[in-house]
């Protein structure tokens, strides 16, 4: 967890999209990277996620729902920096094999 913030830093300056017409995001990316990582980490807590939201937005100064929360996981450049923090660990881990199907189950 202390290396998040580094691991985000450096997948996030990988990521270069080019803005079409449109509303901007509110948040940076690797804002958004780390508000869907964090509700992943706490999903089975709806309550509990909802008061940290209330938190983040007090210590960002950014008001966060949580339906932005929800348009995350079609985001596609959080999908891009998920894909590329993934890789990352992995090569900073050194795991060129693995025995697992995309799921994660292993069958």
């Amino acid at each position: 967890m202390k290396d998040l913030d580094p691991l985000i830093q450096e997948t996030v300056s990988t990521v270069h999209i080019i803005h079409g017409p449109g509303h901007p995001y509110s948040l940076s990316l690797d804002q958004r990277v780390k508000l869907l990582l964090i509700k992943q980490l706490v999903s089975e807590f709806k309550g509990m996620f909802a008061n940290m939201l209330a938190v983040f937005s007090m210590l960002s100064g950014i008001d966060v729902s949580y339906k932005t929360v929800e348009r995350l996981y079609s985001d596609d450049e959080v999908i891009i920096a998920i894909h590329n923090l993934h890789a990352l660990l992995l090569k900073r881990k050194k795991v060129t094999n693995s025995d697992a199907t995309g799921d994660g189950t292993g069958y």
